[in-house]
Order: structure tokens, then sequence, then C-alpha cells
């Protein structure tokens, strides 16, 4: 960390437990001022390095390792697990997360985390209903429907209370004082559905959720974000889902190519072929991300200082491969023969992103 530069300088083998010390020390008004990014033993430290930064430490938030988020829905989506505070300092753990977080939404980079539905709503302050227990349970979504649909009166086993297992010992958590002697009745039930669900969302995790909470706001204040919903929110987290070949194109420049040329006309043909897999490998070769921004491929031409995607003659010959700045997002590709070969050399160069990858 420089004092007098905005450089955090990084050993990659200990980025999770040095960066969230770093972080946790540093000022705020230093994390928000044009964060340069230095891993030890590179030279590099311009944007695409910061995106490489912010793409390493979502991978370790999220990892299993850490014990911060548990995986939900088949492993789509994220929320904080009550289980984390197994690790003494996962709540400055989940403070530092919080930052990071918020620090991707001010340099405009999509974090590629999916949270819950419900988590997002925590980010914004909104209130959560039995519906939202769905994101992390389904079955129990059901059945609280299915509670406040019908007549529970012979239901006597039911109860203000739910049983919790951590780390294989078993243990009953009393929804209200005395909630193992009351009895859910038809009288009482929606009082039992609003309990568990503000349990199962809030209250088994609340010091997990004001710890992220206290450093994501630190950077990003919570009436910013005002304006927004969950899946608004989810959208500027992680962008969007599938890629718009047509806005791909209307959104790219050209150096040294026009769009008659028979190497842009067979680039554009050529992802016509390519699935969604393979167009966000191109992506991430040519950008660095992984997904697209909300508001689609114009918003590249806005966000840090890259500019729009532009394409332009790379030099040497048709042997070489396509090449990348993600700097200021331009692929460079050679004059090739045939549209065969164009083909060929770019789906190598992105199996192979890292031969020609300039980190500027």
């Amino acid at each position: 960390l420089s004092e007098y530069l905005n450089i955090f300088f990084i050993d990659r083998d200990q980025i999770f437990t040095t960066l969230c010390e770093q972080v946790m020390n540093a000022d705020e008004k230093f994390l928000r001022g044009s964060l340069t990014i230095n891993f030890h033993g590179d030279d590099g430290m311009g944007v695409g390095v910061r995106r490489e930064w912010f793409t390493l430490l979502t991978e370790k938030i999220t990892d299993p390792m850490y014990g911060l988020f548990q995986r939900y829905n088949n492993g789509l989506n994220f929320q904080p697990t009550h289980l984390s505070k197994v690790n003494p300092d996962h709540l400055r753990q989940f403070e530092f997360a919080g930052k990071v977080v918020a620090l991707m939404i001010y340099y405009k980079i999509t974090t590629g985390i999916h949270f819950t539905r419900s988590f997002c709503k925590h980010m914004l302050g909104e209130p959560l209903d039995f519906t939202d227990v769905a994101c992390i349970d389904n079955d129990l979504a059901m059945s609280l429907q299915w509670v406040i649909d019908n007549d529970i009166s012979d239901m006597v086993e039911l109860t203000f209370s739910v049983d919790e297992h951590d780390f294989g010992e078993q243990g009953t958590v009393e929804l209200k004082p005395g909630g193992s002697d009351i009895i859910v009745t038809e009288e009482n039930k929606l009082e039992y559905v609003r309990l568990l669900t503000e349990y199962k969302m809030t209250g088994s995790i609340k010091p997990q959720i004001n710890s992220f909470l206290s450093g994501f706001y630190s950077i990003v204040p919570r009436k910013i974000l005002a304006i927004f919903g969950p899946d608004e929110l989810e959208l500027i987290l992680c962008g969007l889902n599938v890629i718009d070949r047509k806005d791909w194109k209307k959104n790219t420049k050209y150096i040294t190519y026009t769009a008659e040329d028979d190497m842009i006309v067979w680039f554009w043909e050529i992802l016509e072929t390519f699935d969604q897999d393979e167009l966000v490998a191109l992506l991430k070769f040519i950008t660095g991300y992984s997904r697209v921004p909300h508001g689609g491929f114009s918003q590249f031409a806005v966000i840090g200082s890259s500019g729009p995607i532009k394409i332009s003659k790379g030099n040497g010959t048709v042997d070489n491969l396509p090449k990348s700045s993600v700097c200021f997002n331009l692929l460079l590709l050679p004059e090739y023969t045939s549209k065969e070969m164009l083909k060929e050399r770019l789906k190598t160069a992105m199996s192979y992103a890292s031969i020609g990858f300039d980190q500027c």
C-alpha cells in the first residue's frame, strides 16, 4: 500500500489475507481514488490488472474454503451462511467483502456473483416476505404457502420454533420467547410465517449481513441505491446473462479496418456461429470482462478509461495469433487470407488467452 499513490502492491499467493488487511486499513477516499494494482513480480499496473484483481477477489470471497457464503438454487446464487461463525475473523471478512463488492460497482466492474434475491433486498434496505424464502429453500416456501392457504387447526405439532443443525449438532431456536410451547393456530399462523421468514432470511445471519453492509455502504451510500430494485441491482452487479451479437456489432469501432473489409465481414459472420460460451470467451479475451455491463455494449465506452470495443490490424504475418489489449478493449487481427483461417486463429487465441494478452 502506497501512502502517496493509490497503489496496492499484492502477493498473488496471499491475495485474500493480504488484501483483507490492506483494504480494511485503507481510507475510503483512497479506495475511491483511481485505485491502481501491482502484483509482485509483474510490471503491469493498468486497468486490465485492476479487473484481474477484482476477479480474483470475488473468486476468493465465494470460495468454500473461507466459509463466508453458501450456494443456493443449484449453486447459482450466494448468500451469507450462519456457519461462518466458526471463523473468528468472519465478521471482519464480511465487511471486507462488502467493500470489495461496492468498489466493483464504483469502478463499474461486474462481479459475476449472483446473490440471492433476498440478499439483494438487504443491500437495498427493502423488506422481505415469505416468498423470498424460495431463494434458499423452495420446499419451505411451499410449506409456508400451504400454511397460509389451508386450515391448520389439527396441526398440533407445529410450534413457534425451528430445528437447526450446526456441525452435526441439533438445536432448537425459538421464534419468540417461549416459542417451543406455543402452538401455531389459525389465529396466529400469519405471525408464525412472518417470524420464520425473518429468522431464515435475516435473524440467523444478521451479524454477517450487518458486517457486509457496513463495508458496502462505506463505499456506496445506501441512498444512491434507492432508485433500484433487486433485479436492477443484480444487473449492475453481474451484467447481462446473454451476449447480443447485434448490440456488440453496433457498438464496435474500427481502427485501420473498415466495416466493409473482408476481415471485419468474416469476423461478424464467425460470431454468428459461436455459442454463448464462445462469445463469453472472446469478450473476456478482448475486454477482461466475462459479462456485458448493465446497459449493453455501449457502456464499455463509459466505464473506466478503456473506451468502446475496437478492432484494428495486428502486426505480424498470418502465422501470428490475434492479440488483445484489455486496457483499451482492443482486438488486433492480422490480415488472414480466409474466414476459416481467421476462425481457427481466433479460437486458438481464445483458448490460450495468455498468448498475446496485454496487461498494460
